[in-house]
């Protein structure tokens, strides 16, 4: 496996990435003009998400322990519906050759928490639940180890 890097949401859930890196990513990501601008005046004046933080890792952590349920999806939607919009196009009869893409409905929206929402529904679909998973010694969310991984890390591991 090796130097697989972590999705955005699971390194924003481990403080590895800040709000702003977020947006960033985003801006450097999205071809949608509108998108683009309402992300680069975001960036001037970012939101605080110190409660979406708690909350989010909360709603990873009770997906991890119980999968997807309707709490996790009324949840993940409170933020989607209002902020984003997929668009998908069809590239052939699989889904491999699907591309996605996504667009900011209006300013104001809290878009940020539903793109690491997106992030998250987007990696279930490709990998599932079981890929997403908590360390017990640091509690860490990881998901590049393959399914049989119980720990984040060797260091861990010896610890447990």
């Amino acid at each position: 496996m090796g130097n697989r890097i972590e999705p955005l949401f699971v390194r924003y859930l481990n403080k590895e990435v800040s709000t702003a890196d977020v947006v960033k990513t985003f801006i450097s990501l999205t071809e949608d003009l509108p998108s683009k601008e309402i992300a680069e005046e975001t960036l001037k004046s970012l939101p605080d998400l110190g409660v979406f933080h708690k909350d989010f890792k909360a709603a990873i952590g009770d997906l991890i322990d119980n999968g997807v349920n309707q709490r996790f999806v009324n949840y993940v939607d409170s933020y989607m519906k209002p902020s984003l919009m997929e668009s998908v196009s069809e590239g052939g009869r699989t889904r491999v050759n699907e591309k996605r893409v996504v667009f900011i409905k209006e300013r104001g929206t809290p878009w940020i928490e539903a793109l690491l929402c997106y992030g998250v529904i987007l990696y279930i679909k490709v990998y599932g639940v079981k890929e997403i998973k908590k360390c017990p010694s640091c509690s860490k969310i990881f998901t590049t180890l393959g399914k049989y991984a119980k720990y984040c890390s060797e260091s861990c591991k010896a610890k447990g």
